[in-house]
C-alpha cells in the first residue's frame, strides 16, 4: 500500500517502504480447546508529518481479511496468504477471523474448506533480445528466427515467412527483437535494427495505430 502511495517518488525499497515493515502481527495468547490465536496489529507510529501512515494498521488488516476470503474461494488475490492457507492441515475444515478496534468489532470473515487454485507454471512473458541473427529455419509448418545475444543464445524464435525474410535482410547488423514465451515456444512479435529508434507512444501514434486502424470496429460496436 506504502509502495503504491509513494511509488513515482520512492521506490519500494526506501525509506517509506522501510517504515511501513514495522506494521506486524504479535500472537498474544492461544485460545484455549481450540487451535486459534489472539493476536495484536502492531505499528510503530512514525512521525506526525507522515499521514499516510495514520490508518495504515486498519487498512492493512481489513486488506489481510478480504484476501484471506478470497483466496479460500479459489480467488487469486495475495500469494503471501495463498502459502498461509495452504500450509495449514488438512484437518482444517472452519476458521473464523476478526478485526476489533476498542472492543468493537470491525471485520469479521468466515472460511469453510478452502479451494485450491495454483497460479498456471507456464503464464505467457514477454522476451526482448538485442543480438545478432544466426539462423533461420524454412520447415514446413514451422518457420522460426534466431537470435545470439551477448549472454547467450536466446530460444529460436516461431516467425512468419515475412519476418523470415526480413531477418535475412538483417543478418549483417545487430537487431533488436520483442517476443512472447509461453513456457515451451516463443513467438517473434517485432524485429528492427538496434540502431532504429524505438516506437514512441504519443497521442498521434495512438490516434493513428488504434483509433484510426479499428474505426470500421468501433462504429459496429458502437450500433451493437
Amino acid at each position: 500500500m506504502v509502495g503504491t502511495a509513494v511509488e513515482a517518488e520512492h521506490p519500494k525499497t526506501g525509506r517509506f517502504a522501510n517504515l511501513a515493515r514495522q506494521l506486524d502481527i504479535e500472537i498474544t495468547s492461544i485460545v484455549t480447546t481450540s487451535t486459534g490465536f489472539d493476536a495484536l496489529v502492531s505499528f510503530a507510529q512514525p512521525p506526525d508529518e507522515l499521514p499516510l501512515f495514520t490508518d495504515l494498521p486498519d487498512r492493512a488488516t481489513t486488506e489481510l481479511l478480504d484476501a484471506l476470503e478470497q483466496e479460500s474461494k479459489g480467488v487469486l488475490r495475495n500469494w503471501s496468504v495463498r502459502k498461509y492457507l495452504y500450509s495449514l492441515p488438512p484437518g482444517v475444515h472452519r476458521q473464523s477471523y476478526e478485526l476489533h478496534e476498542n472492543g468493537i468489532t470491525r471485520k469479521r470473515v468466515d472460511i469453510g474448506d478452502v479451494r485450491r487454485t495454483d497460479v498456471p507454471p507456464d503464464l505467457p512473458a514477454l522476451l526482448e533480445v538485442e543480438g545478432n541473427i544466426v539462423g533461420v529455419g524454412f520447415e514446413p509448418g514451422r518457420t522460426e528466427v534466431r537470435i545470439k545475444s551477448k549472454t547467450g543464445t536466446a530460444p529460436s524464435l516461431d516467425a512468419t515467412s515475412e519476418q523470415v525474410e526480413a531477418a535475412l535482410d538483417m543478418r549483417k547488423t545487430i537487431v533488436r527483437v520483442l517476443g512472447v514465451h509461453d513456457g515451451r515456444r516463443s513467438r517473434l512479435l517485432t524485429l528492427a535494427r538496434a540502431a532504429d529508434p524505438r516506437f514512441k507512444i504519443t497521442a498521434e501514434t495512438i490516434e493513428e495505430h488504434i483509433f484510426k486502424r479499428w474505426s470500421g470496429v468501433f462504429a459496429r460496436l458502437a450500433k451493437g
